[in-house]
């Protein structure tokens, strides 16, 4: 009998190496996790990356549409984006800013403008890489 109760308090527990072997196996887990929900967000940046040169886009169609040439620099964009006839869009102003993004205008053959002498035709919209974690960063041109 004395025996059989040393067997019972013996076997109260995990050893060691099962409780290393279960830290383990959370730790492997926990890092498959996170490279699955990076990837997720970076993803969602890009998204949102995109949205936002879309919207510039639309809005720098309005802004020829009204005035027959594309603004001379990406301040003059956001204070005509935050305007009336801009359709006071001071969201889609506050997010399109350098160093994220840039805007740069051009006589449609991607030469410098200035709309007096030489009218701006035709323009870049840029997204830095930096907001998504990109290996390139998301260009569009008219």
């Amino acid at each position: 009998m004395h025996v059989t109760q040393k067997n019972k308090l013996g076997s109260k527990g995990f050893t060691l190496i099962e409780l290393l072997i279960v830290i383990i196996i959370i730790g492997i887990l926990a890092a498959i996790a996170f490279v699955a929900y990076s990837g997720s967000q970076n993803k969602a940046n890009k998204a949102a990356a995109e949205s936002t040169l879309s919207q510039v886009k639309n809005k720098l169609g309005e802004y020829n549409a009204t005035n027959s040439n594309y603004p001379t620099t990406q301040a003059a964009l956001n204070t005509w984006m935050t305007s009336s006839d801009g359709g006071n869009n001071t969201s889609l102003a506050s997010k399109f800013v350098t160093p994220n993004y840039t805007y740069t205008p051009d006589n449609g053959s991607g030469g410098a403008c200035d709309n007096s002498a030489t009218p701006c035709t035709g323009y870049t919209v840029t997204a830095n890489k930096s907001l998504f974690a990109g290996s390139a960063d998301l260009t569009q041109k008219n």
